[in-house]
């Protein structure tokens, strides 16, 4: 678990996936075009937020069902913008995640990406491993970035939405969650957001642990989170932050599953590329009122 009260010195990038492009994209192939997405700008962020195409990257596709196809389609994707020094961790079991070399790679490493597919599976293999305590150290007291897409977004959290149903009404009972890496403490990820209408799972995982924000992550985006605080929009999609501390009238408590559920007080706050948001004081900036911030500390 990473200290909330330490500034971490790494950066965390949380991206919302890609979707399928016609009813006959099966589950394969669906996970192959999440991966399409990072060659129109977000994978270019990425490296400028490590070292560059001199950058060590660690691919981990442990959530695909298809994880050499997966890894075969970033190294081609990194290999397009000059990044060769690029490699994929595969990891098939919890066991396998502690091996030595796995753990001396991420050592060596200046960032990691998790893949998509499912979350849960991700979690299973992963979480409180030696590799992810390694990883957490990286990000915590070195220059070190993670990303994550769709379900390795997910994953990145406190919490991960294990099961849940897209919908258009806040029903009660409609989700579970599930512990994640906590590499972001203090939140819940969702993915996918407005094009699987995942809004009200969102707000109802908020609703069921008091003092979490929701980022709820469109296709084509994604965010730049530094010190573990300024968030910066990226991608051509948006960002959707969703704060419920402020709820005062809800039945959330009273009714029974499966009822629809209303409340008052939600806030809503909306990113899109050139907004920032900072998670400690859930407050707004542009990109240029972030700056000043930082130039003055």
């Amino acid at each position: 678990m990473i200290d909330k009260r330490i500034t971490p010195k790494g950066k965390l990038i949380p991206i919302g996936g890609s979707e399928a492009k016609d009813q006959g994209d099966n589950e394969s192939s669906s996970e192959l075009r999440q991966s399409h997405f990072f060659e129109s700008g977000i994978l270019s962020e990425f490296l400028q937020e490590v070292k560059g195409p001199d950058s060590r990257i660690e691919i981990i596709p442990a959530a695909s069902e298809i994880p050499d196809e997966m890894g075969k389609e970033y190294l081609k994707a990194f290999h397009q913008l000059g990044c060769k020094n690029v490699h994929v961790l595969q990891i098939d079991s919890y066991e396998d995640a502690d091996r030595a070399e796995n753990l001396n790679r991420i050592a060596k490493a200046d960032g990691v990406l998790f893949t998509g597919g499912s979350q849960d599976q991700l979690i299973e293999k992963l979480l409180d491993t030696q590799l992810i305590q390694r990883i957490q150290e990286r990000y915590q007291n070195d220059d070190f970035v993670i990303a994550g897409t769709s379900a390795g977004a997910m994953a990145m959290a406190r919490l991960a939405i294990k099961e849940g149903k897209g919908g258009e009404s806040l029903i009660k009972g409609m989700m579970e969650t599930e512990k994640g890496f906590s590499f972001l403490p203090d939140a819940v990820i969702d993915t996918h957001f407005m094009q699987r209408s995942r809004f009200p799972r969102l707000t109802e995982a908020l609703l069921r642990n008091p003092g979490l924000i929701g980022i709820g992550l469109c296709i084509d985006s994604g965010v730049v989170i530094s010190e573990g605080n300024i968030m910066r929009a990226i991608g051509s999609g948006g960002v959707f932050i969703i704060d419920a501390d402020e709820v005062s009238q809800t039945n959330y408590h009273e009714v029974p599953e499966l009822e629809p559920v209303y409340l008052h007080n939600l806030r809503v706050t909306i990113l899109a590329r050139g907004a920032s948001y900072f998670l400690k004081e859930r407050s707004f900036a542009k990109l240029a009122e972030t700056s000043l911030a930082d130039n003055h500390k």
